[in-house]
């Protein structure tokens, strides 16, 4: 009985680990957050967990192309892009803290005050790497003839290509 009960808590943790990549953001978690900057602009950002920036940019663009053709546009250009990335690493600290401990008791015949040194002990141990990418671009939308200097994409192509991924 254990057993089996055993490789079910594993199998909901390692599910709980693997949840949807491609999802819009809940407060400061993982998936796409967009703003609009102006009438044709936007921000679009998207943090993954892991270290593959390659990634987290194909689910930014995706989510830039949706925009597009949600806005009614045909095609977009990337006006400015950051990749920012951060990285935890496995480890473990203690620590040790010394503080004095005052104690005032009163009664009917007055109050008395007593102090004695007392020490708190901490530790934090973290198991694992943990770091995650995030891509922050921020986008023009058009319409018509697709300008070919620059960092231009023909909006329908690249979701067509990379909503291949998500599914």
């Amino acid at each position: 009985m254990k057993k089996p009960m055993a490789v079910l808590m594993m199998l909901l943790l390692i599910s709980a680990c693997a949840g949807p990549v491609y999802q819009p953001a809940k407060g400061g978690g993982y998936g796409y957050r967009e703003s609009q900057v102006a009438d044709n602009r936007y921000r679009v950002s998207f943090t993954i967990r892991g270290d593959n920036r390659f990634e987290a940019m194909d689910y930014a663009l995706l989510r830039a192309s949706e925009l597009t053709l949600m806005a009614g546009y045909d095609w977009f250009v990337v006006v400015d892009r950051q990749v920012d990335g951060t990285r935890e690493e496995s480890g473990s600290r203690v620590s040790a803290r010394r503080t004095q401990s005052t104690e005032r008791h009163c009664g009917l015949l007055g109050c008395t005050t007593s102090s004695s040194p007392s020490t708190a002990y901490g530790a934090e141990i973290r198991s694992g790497d943990r770091s995650e990418q995030e891509v922050i671009l921020e986008i023009r939308l058009g319409k018509g003839i697709r300008p070919t200097e620059g960092d231009s994409y023909d909006a329908l192509e690249v979701r067509d290509n990379l909503r291949k991924r998500v599914e």
